[in-house]
């Protein structure tokens, strides 16, 4: 595949990530109570789809072709990172929800950050650094970090908090974590910003 297409598809695959900032929306509208409900109705439904389609192989051949094509390989067979993302800002919402500066910033790593890590990996990396046969750059990882430090600004963050969330977001789209780093990814990094 070359450079372009691959790209291409790598950009609608983080666009679909980016409706995790639909959480968010809907925290600061309604509230961490209901978003959290509303996010376990969710959570359900798509526990659900994941179970049949990874039970039944032409429902999974169905689901893979619907969604366009956006998924990595290895999710066919596996959970999606749909769920893994969902969990992951539930999580955070649930044990920081009384933090909206923490949770924001958390849930806009995920969004942007790993975005950016991805695309800009994609475009111009060269240097690769990933563990753990993991595929990664150090243009990658430098997209992240400056998304996640602007994230972190427009939500109010300065100082070592800002530094030190951009830096731990970053490291952890990096490393290989067990799941799914969608998952780790905003509840690690919330930890961290509630040590501040």
């Amino acid at each position: 595949m070359s450079a372009r297409p691959e790209l291409l598809k790598e950009f609608k695959r983080k666009a679909f990530h980016c409706l995790s900032l639909l959480y968010l929306a809907a925290y600061h509208r309604f509230g961490a109570r209901t978003t959290l409900t509303l996010m376990a109705v969710w959570i359900l439904l798509e526990g659900c789809v994941e179970w049949v389609r990874l039970r039944y192989p032409r429902v999974n051949g169905t689901l893979m072709r619907l969604v366009g094509n956006i998924h990595r390989p290895d999710e066919e067979h596996r959970v999606s990172g749909i769920l893994w993302t969902t969990l992951g800002c539930w999580l955070t919402l649930f044990l920081f929800g009384d933090r909206p500066m923490v949770v924001s910033a958390a849930i806009l790593y995920l969004a942007l950050g790993d975005g950016a890590a991805a695309l800009v990996g994609r475009a111009w990396g060269r240097t690769q650094i990933g563990f753990g046969g993991r595929r990664k750059t150090l243009e990658g990882s430098l997209g992240c970090f400056a998304a996640c430090l602007a994230a972190g600004w427009a939500v109010g963050l300065r100082g070592v908090p800002l530094a030190a969330g951009a830096a731990v977001a970053t490291l952890l789209e990096l490393v290989p974590l067990p799941l799914d780093d969608n998952l780790w990814l905003p509840l690690l990094s919330a930890a961290v910003l509630s040590s501040f």
